[in-house]
């Protein structure tokens, strides 16, 4: 997945803006995390007969200018209003070491995680070191803007470029690894319920 080098990224974090149109796409797929790895026995009994984490494949494109990176996701699936749990989107960035993805990293080697959640504004900065050990993660300008049409969400996830401590690292010229999960609140899906990009996708950055 490239992420183009563009002049200013402001205009871009709109998700409807048509700049976005000149922004390489790539389909990314997903499935549903497996019930084996959920963190309690509780979970695991309560869905063991329901279906969950549907959401096949999300497109996303991403942009820099310089000083900001801006990602946009598209899929299909835009839950009733009045539902008791949200629509979310997280993108997941290794901070160091070599996290493995569908482990949610380890104390050693973390992920950083950006989410988005329909019913909150902004995106929201968190850190993993496992399965079901996740905290909030290190302060951080990140911002999250939104728009559902036809059924399909379209969502901008922005961050500066950079990176220390616990912040994952994004750097122009740079590789790094990038993965996903949604959830669908509809469906009552929260937690570990989700459907996930089961490995990390390459993310090449423009210099």
């Amino acid at each position: 997945m490239k992420t183009r080098r563009v002049g200013d990224v402001a205009p871009l974090l709109d998700p409807t803006d048509p700049g976005w149109s000149a922004a390489p796409v790539e389909r990314i797929g997903m499935m549903p995390t497996p019930l084996a790895m959920q963190p309690t026995e509780y979970i695991r009994n309560s869905w063991k007969d329901r279906a969950y984490g549907a959401t096949a494949a999300i497109e996303v494109a991403a942009v820099h200018d310089g000083s900001r990176w801006a990602l946009r996701a598209v899929w299909n699936g835009v839950s009733p209003a009045g539902k008791d749990f949200p629509d979310a989107l997280a993108i997941a960035l290794p901070v160091r070491g070599e996290p493995v993805l569908v482990l949610m990293g380890a104390p050693d080697a973390p992920i950083h995680f950006l989410r988005w959640q329909a019913n909150k504004p902004g995106a929201k900065s968190q850190l993993a070191t496992g399965i079901g050990r996740s905290a909030p993660g290190p302060a951080l300008d990140c911002s999250a803007r939104a728009h559902a049409e036809g059924g399909r969400w379209q969502v901008v996830v922005s961050r500066p470029l950079g990176g220390a401590g616990d912040v994952a690292p994004l750097l122009a010229g740079a590789t790094t690894g990038i993965g996903f999960a949604v959830w669908v609140g509809g469906n009552d899906e929260r937690g570990g319920i989700k459907a996930f990009s089961i490995d990390w996708a390459e993310l090449v950055l423009d210099t």
